[in-house]
C-alpha cells in the first residue's frame, strides 16, 4: 500500500543499492500478488534507496523486493502523501508543518452547529416544555399534564383542558344572571378517528360492561364509539352481545377530568325521533369516589350527598332495632320501608383508624349523580329530565317543590318521578326541539346545560340550574332538601364531590316502556362538543383528587374493586362509624 511504502522509504539510511546488497534470487513464476508492482513507477526507484543488512544472514530478505517472495513487506512511493505531515512534526513551534494554523472549515462550523441544535433540543424537551406546562394560562393554573391513569394528553391540548379546536368566541359565558365564566375545560371532537379502549386518551375511556344497576338490554363496548367529521358519535346495534341483544357504548372521564362546580355544556342531536320510545341518551356527572357501572363502588356511597351522623346514614334509614324513624314513613311504607339502601359508607362519624377516603375520617364522603340530560318521549315530545340524585331520603322522596323555581311552564313541569327505595329523584323535565332530532328534517346540534354551585360549608348553600337549547329550565337550591326531624334525617347538600362526566346511549324498561316497534337500528347520538365553565374571581376546581375531596389515594388501594365491574358489592369490612358500632 502507498502509505506503508512512503513511511518505509523515509526511514531508510544511505548504503548501497539493492543490486549491491545480493543478487536476485532464482525467478520462478511470478505470484499474482506482485504483478501490480510492474504498473508502480516509483516502486525501484524507492528500493533503490539505501538499505544495511548483516551478511550473517545469507538468506535475509530485502524489505519490499517485488521479486522476493520471502519479503514480509512491499513499499512504494509515489511521491508526497496527505498525511505525511504527522510524521514531519516542526518541534520548534510544536505543530506539524504542514498545520494550516488553526483555521476552522465549513464542514466543522457545520458539525458545531448541528451539537448546539440538539442539546438546545434536548433542554426544550425535558426543561422547556415542563416550565412551559407549567405556567401557561388558564388563570396561572395547569391542571393538565398526567391524569389519574398516568396518560399523557396527545389528542387535545398538552399544555391543559382547553381544546385548541374551540373558537374564541366560546372562550366564556355568562349567566342570565350577568355572571362571568371562564373555559376551563373543553373537547370538539374535531379530530376524526380517535377511539376510547383503555389508554386511548387522556380525559376519556369507553366503558366495556353490561349496566346492571338499571338492567339494560345492551352492553357496553369501546367499538361502539368514535370520533367523525368533527363529532362523537355513539352508535347502538341489534346486534348480539354477551347474550344480550344490543350494544352500545358509555363514555367517562372517570378519574381523569373532575371539577367541583360551574356550568357544563353538551352540543348533542340525539337518537330517533319524538315518537321513537326506548332510547335512553344520558350526559351526567357522577362523584369520581364511585365509578359508573361498577357496583361494588358505588354501594355506599350513591347517590349520598350527606354529612349528618343520624337516621340518614343507617341502613335502610330505619332505627337501631329495624323500625321505621317515624310514624309516617310506617303507614307510608310499612315493612317495606323508605329506603332499601344499604346505609352511608363514609359518614362524617367514622371512626378513626378506620379505612376513610380523606382528607379525614370526619368529612362525609360519597357519589352523588347529577343528571344534565335524560331523553325521553311522551306523546309524540321529546322531552329531558334534569334532575339531582340524593341521600338521604324524605317521606314519598320528595324534595319541597315550592323552594324550587320553574322558568317557563310552557315547557317545563316538575317530573311526576320522585325517585324509589334506592334514590330519591329532585327532578324537572322539559320540552326538546324537534330539531335536536337524528330523524328530523334538518337535524341540529341543540345545547344541553348544567350550572350548579356546591355547598361547600355544608350549611343549605349552593344551587343547580338546568338548560335546554341555551335557556334555563329549571333551579334548585339547598332550601328544597332541609333537615326533617320528623325522620330524622339533616340538610342534604348540592354535591362538593368532584364529579366525572358521562356520555351514554343505553335502553331500558328500568327508564321508560320500550316500545320495539318504534326503533331502528343503527342509532346514533351524536355531541358536537363538551365544554365546562367555572366562575370568574373564584379558584379553579378541576381535579378528581382536590385537597378538600381526596379519591386518588383510595382508588389505589381498592384497585381490585374499581377496575372490576363483576364486584357488585364492597368486598371488604365497612368502617365502624360511632352512631351504629361506637367507637
Amino acid at each position: 500500500m502507498g502509505g506503508i511504502g512512503g513511511r518505509g522509504a523515509a526511514s531508510w539510511s544511505n548504503a548501497a543499492s539493492l543490486s549491491e546488497v545480493h543478487d536476485p534470487l532464482p525467478s520462478t513464476s511470478r505470484p499474482a500478488a506482485h504483478k501490480s508492482a510492474k504498473r508502480r513507477p516509483g516502486l525501484y526507484s524507492s528500493l533503490k534507496s539505501t538499505y544495511s543488512h548483516s551478511a550473517s544472514r545469507p538468506y535475509a530478505a530485502v524489505p519490499g523486493d517485488p521479486h522476493d517472495q520471502r519479503s514480509p513487506l512491499h513499499c512504494a512511493s509515489a511521491g508526497p502523501e496527505a498525511d505525511d505531515f504527522l510524521h514531519h512534526s516542526d518541534y520548534r513551534r510544536g505543530y506539524s508543518r504542514h498545520f494550516d494554523g488553526g483555521r476552522i472549515s465549513l464542514r466543522g462550523l457545520l458539525n458545531v452547529g448541528t451539537l448546539i441544535m440538539l442539546v438546545l433540543g434536548l433542554l426544550g424537551l425535558f426543561a422547556g416544555y415542563p416550565i412551559l406546562a407549567h405556567f401557561d394560562e388558564l388563570n396561572g393554573q395547569i391542571p393538565a399534564g398526567v391524569n389519574g391513569s398516568g396518560q399523557l394528553p396527545i389528542v387535545v391540548n398538552a399544555l391543559n383542558f382547553r381544546d385548541h379546536d374551540t373558537p374564541p368566541e366560546a372562550w366564556s359565558w355568562k349567566n342570565p344572571d350577568g355572571e362571568d365564566y371562564h373555559l376551563v375545560f373543553s373537547d370538539e371532537f374535531e379530530v376524526p378517528g380517535r377511539t376510547f379502549w383503555p389508554g386511548d386518551d387522556p380525559y376519556w375511556e369507553a366503558v366495556d360492561i353490561w349496566y346492571g344497576a338499571t338492567k339494560d338490554y345492551e352492553w357496553y363496548m369501546p367499538e361502539q364509539i368514535n370520533t367523525t367529521s368533527g363529532y362523537l358519535q355513539i352508535t347502538m346495534s341489534d346486534r348480539p352481545a354477551h347474550d344480550l341483544n344490543f350494544r352500545s357504548a358509555m363514555l367517562q372521564s372517570w378519574n381523569k377530568f373532575c371539577f367541583q362546580g360551574g356550568f357544563i355544556e353538551y352540543s348533542a342531536i340525539l337518537p330517533g325521533s319524538p315518537d321513537t320510545q326506548g332510547w335512553w341518551p344520558g350526559a351526567w356527572l357522577s362523584g369520581n369516589l364511585g365509578r359508573p357501572g361498577y357496583l361494588g363502588t358505588t354501594e355506599g356511597t350513591w347517590p349520598y350527598s350527606y354529612s349528618g351522623c343520624d337516621t340518614g346514614i343507617r341502613p335502610n334509614q330505619t332505627t337501631p332495632d329495624g323500625l321505621p324513624e317515624s310514624i309516617s314513613t310506617a303507614k307510608l311504607y310499612g315493612k317495606t320501608g323508605l329506603s332499601w339502601l344499604p346505609g352511608m359508607r363514609y359518614s362524617s362519624c367514622t371512626c378513626p383508624g378506620e379505612d376513610h377516603p380523606g382528607p379525614s375520617n370526619d368529612v362525609a364522603r360519597a357519589a352523588p349523580e347529577i343528571d344534565g340530560l335524560e331523553a325521553q318521549t311522551q306523546k309524540g315530545v321529546g322531552q329531558a329530565s334534569q334532575s339531582l340524585q340524593v341521600a338521604a331520603f324524605d317521606v314519598g322522596h320528595k324534595c319541597i317543590q315550592n323552594a324550587a323555581t320553574i322558568y317557563d311552564e310552557s315547557v317545563t313541569h316538575f317530573n311526576d318521578y320522585t325517585g324509589d327505595n334506592y334514590q330519591q329523584a329532585q327532578s324537572g323535565v322539559s320540552n326538546i326541539p324537534e330539531k335536536a332530532y337524528e330523524l328530523a328534517d334538518n337535524p341540529t346540534f341543540t345545547k344541553f346545560g348544567l350550572e350548579y354551585s356546591p355547598d361547600l360549608e355544608l350549611n343549605g348553600g349552593g344551587f343547580l340550574t338546568w338548560y335546554v337549547d341555551g335557556k334555563p329550565t329549571w333551579r334548585m337550591d339547598g332550601k328544597s332538601m332541609p333537615a326533617n326531624a320528623d325522620i330524622g334525617v339533616g340538610q342534604r347538600h348540592v354535591p362538593t364531590e368532584p364529579m366525572s362526566i358521562v356520555i351514554n346511549f343505553g335502553i331500558s324498561q328500568g327508564f321508560q316502556n320500550v316500545v320495539f316497534d318504534t326503533l331502528n337500528f343503527p342509532a346514533t347520538m351524536k355531541v358536537d362538543y363538551v365544554r365546562v365553565y367555572q366562575k370568574n374571581g373564584q379558584p379553579e376546581r378541576v381535579s378528581c383528587s382536590p385537597p378538600d375531596h381526596p379519591t386518588s389515594d383510595f382508588i389505589e388501594r381498592h384497585k381490585d374493586v374499581y377496575y372490576n365491574p363483576n364486584v357488585t358489592v364492597w368486598p371488604k369490612a365497612w368502617p365502624k362509624n360511632s352512631l351504629v358500632d361506637g367507637c
